[in-house]
């Protein structure tokens, strides 16, 4: 979808190479004895190169790019270089004065008149350069254009758009699916089964009762019984193990009783024993 909504973008190139005049950079002062003549394109040095990287330079500001019609952070982009940016001059940068110029713009029409704008303006901005320094006109350096690449159809702003389009989708899409994850944990309740279980388990392991706690019955009665306020739990009928265990100790006492009491002397009857003898 993205790729239908972007807006169509058209590009143009130029190349062009400076050139020295026939007769060189000397002017006789002398007509009857002329310079020799020599081919212009046997003649680079690196005095136009440097040329070339003043060009450029001045075509790079920002007031010769408004006087193109460039507009700061605009829909048209214009690239004014030695040759970087085009992959046929990569390797013949070194070897001269190249000055490239390519202008991108969504409408054909205007790339076109802003690439024969900036044409322009580098043959004015050279021609007023050696005016002011005072060289002679047959001493001017000519430019030249070497390659013209017409105004077509340049579809790879709306393939990188569609992908920036894509790639900020998925990770939408990735993100929205963490976030409802995140929400649907927090909401579920926490389970109950194990604590459920944990307390049957300890509720069916009996609780072992130390045997000092239990202690031998006294009369009858455990221990436990007489701290709950001296009633026993009556034991269940047709125990035989409870009877043998309460009558003996009950005899017991009973016996060692009456042996207390027999044994014991009363004063009184000791006293009424004297008298009657």
């Amino acid at each position: 979808m993205a790729f239908f909504l972007g807006s169509p973008r058209y590009k143009t190139e130029s190349s062009l190479i400076l050139t020295a005049p026939p007769s060189g950079g000397t002017l006789s002062m002398d007509p009857t004895k002329p310079v020799g003549l020599t081919n212009p394109l046997l003649q680079y040095n690196d005095g136009l190169r440097t040329v070339a990287g003043i060009l450029i330079l001045a075509l790079n500001s920002k007031d010769e790019l408004r006087k193109l019609g460039i507009e700061e952070n605009g829909s048209t982009e214009i690239v004014i270089d030695d040759g970087r940016s085009n992959a046929d001059l990569l390797g013949v940068v070194t070897q001269g004065p190249f000055i490239h110029i390519a202008v991108e713009d969504p409408s054909a029409a205007t790339a076109k008149a802003i690439l024969e704008r900036a044409e322009r303006r580098l043959r004015e901005e050279l021609t007023s350069y050696q005016g002011s320094l005072g060289a002679p006109k047959s001493t001017f350096i000519a430019v030249n254009n070497v390659a013209l690449i017409p105004t077509e159809y340049d579809g790879t702003g709306k393939i990188q758009l569609a992908v920036e389009v894509l790639v900020v989708a998925l990770l939408l899409g990735f993100g929205g699916a963490y976030l409802m994850s995140v929400r649907r944990l927090r909401a579920r309740p926490a389970p109950v089964g194990p604590a459920g279980s944990e307390a049957d388990v300890a509720a069916a392991v009996p609780v072992a009762v130390p045997d000092a706690v239990k202690g031998p019955a006294l009369n009858g009665r455990s221990p436990a019984s007489a701290s709950t306020g001296g009633e026993a739990a009556p034991a269940p009928e047709g125990s035989a193990a409870d009877r043998e265990s309460d009558d003996p100790p009950t005899e017991e006492f009973a016996r060692i009783t009456s042996e207390l009491l027999g044994a014991v002397t009363d004063p009184r009857k000791s006293d009424r024993d004297g008298r009657a003898g």
